[in-house]
């Protein structure tokens, strides 16, 4: 062969050569390519969604409501004390929770913190608050629809008994100091006072929008937000129990009257019609 022709076919091999260099380039990076996960793998992956922890509370009181009440409840009734689980902590939770204490050389608070609950083996839970109490009675009279006083208490019938300033116009209902108070039904405060003043100390007028009135005296606290032409619901907290006023060296207690307009009755009978552990 000619040295010219060896010549043109070196070049022509070489350029082939050349030209192939890209193809192989080519094959080797689809070669080393990851391919995309399938669509269901990517779901996998990733949660649907995320639920946030239960927010903790300190304690279960008065008011509570939630699977931490139910479950302590449920410890209640193991431990041979009788209860309802239903999960709404009312004056029956609290008696119970009073017993334990007991039992377990705790004070008899009815309240149920955090020391309680770790010490019979109960973790604290989220809880919901009850904007309103749990009316049980099975019957009334009309005039009223809660009990006032939310926790332990005592009564009896004292209309007309003898007191310093004449015959007594309602029912002293004994408790223990910061027991709950709440609205015996809907009504519009008309009158209150967050300092003692005169018989009745720390007082609350609240009225119906028939007339009815009650009236809530020896107060230790009245509750936050209550001003004179606030609405409130039957079982919302409207205060605590205290001995303001001419009780305040006397036991804690509520006294409670009903009137019609400004004429007093006796609230005795309403008062039994309504309350849960009478009911």
């Amino acid at each position: 062969m000619p040295k010219s022709a060896r010549v043109v076919r070196r070049w022509l091999t070489a350029v082939a050569v050349v030209a192939a260099v890209p193809s192989v380039a080519n094959a080797a990076d689809r070669a080393i390519e990851i391919p995309p996960a399938p669509k269901s793998s990517r779901q996998a992956a990733v949660p649907m969604h995320r639920t946030a922890p239960p927010s903790a509370q300190s304690a279960l009181r008065l008011g509570s409501r939630g699977p931490g009440v139910r479950d302590l409840q449920r410890e209640l009734r193991r431990r041979g004390i009788r209860v309802a689980v239903d999960g709404a902590f009312g004056p029956l939770t609290r008696r119970a929770v009073q017993t334990l204490q007991r039992r377990l050389g705790l004070r008899a608070s009815g309240v149920a913190d955090a020391r309680l609950l770790r010490r019979v083996g109960l973790r604290v839970r989220g809880v919901a608050s009850a904007p309103r109490a749990v009316i049980r009675a099975g019957r009334t009279t009309g005039r009223l629809k809660v009990f006032p006083v939310q926790g332990e208490y005592s009564y009896s019938d004292t209309w007309g008994a003898p007191r310093s300033q004449g015959s007594h116009e309602g029912t002293d209902i004994m408790a223990d100091r910061h027991t709950p108070l709440v609205a015996a039904d809907d009504a519009v405060v008309s009158k209150l006072s967050r300092v003692e003043t005169g018989l009745g100390g720390i007082y609350l007028w609240l009225r119906r929008s028939d007339g009815l009135q009650y009236y809530y005296a020896h107060m230790q606290t009245i509750a936050a937000g209550l001003e004179v032409g606030t609405s409130v619901s039957a079982g919302q907290v409207v205060g605590t129990v205290g001995n303001s006023g001419d009780a305040r060296y006397g036991a804690p207690h509520l006294h409670f009257e009903i009137r019609d307009g400004w004429t007093p009755m006796n609230p005795y009978r309403d008062l039994v019609a309504v309350d849960p552990d009478r009911a």
